[in-house]
């Protein structure tokens, strides 16, 4: 059996090749739709594995370049299903419920997340087709890292507390059937 050397890299022993799969390294928790607060945590750090990946595979962009390429194609799976579907979670569950609940300052705070979604997916995007260009590659990677960390470290904080304090058991539950509605689950 092949082990995994723990280097930055996520190298494989066999030859020095990056196996996609490898570097997902330190599987997330798993997490139940039934406590949708705690989903949407335990997703944060599956994108956090990827954003790692991305980082790693723009670094070999071009020294091996077909191991990066399918590093990137790995994660970029990730985001346009799981990714998409919590960002979804947020903006069409989450976020209405929050908003009626919230005074003015603080319903700006989301509508400041709502714009890093955008900012996110716009970057995303741009990165998508600029793999054949690894410097322009290496630079959106980069970006789009330093905006989901933030992003992501401010819904741990702020968000995660907002909802614990003004969403009722219920309305946690309807969140929760909306999850699994999305995602076809019964």
């Amino acid at each position: 059996m092949t082990g995994i050397t723990a280097n930055p890299d996520v190298v494989a022993e066999n030859g020095g090749m990056i196996k996609p799969e490898a570097l997902f390294a330190g599987a997330a928790r798993r997490s139940s739709l039934d406590e949708p607060l705690e989903h949407l945590m335990a997703c944060h750090r599956r994108i956090e594995e990827r954003l790692e990946t991305l980082e790693r595979a723009a670094a070999h962009l071009e020294d091996r370049t077909e191991e990066a390429l399918g590093a990137f194609r790995s994660a970029f799976a990730f985001l346009d299903t799981s990714g998409a579907l919590h960002t979804a979670d947020e903006e069409e569950s989450l976020f209405p419920r929050l908003m009626a609940a919230l005074e003015r300052g603080e319903r700006a705070y989301l509508a400041g997340l709502e714009h890093d979604h955008t900012e996110a997916h716009r970057i995303y995007t741009e990165l998508k087709l600029s793999l054949d260009r690894p410097a322009q590659a290496r630079h959106l990677v980069e970006r789009l890292c330093a905006l989901y960390r933030a992003h992501i470290a401010s819904e741990d904080d702020v968000l995660q507390e907002y909802a614990r304090v003004h969403l009722s058991a219920e309305q946690l539950a309807e969140i929760g059937r909306e999850m699994k509605d999305r995602r076809g689950l019964d």
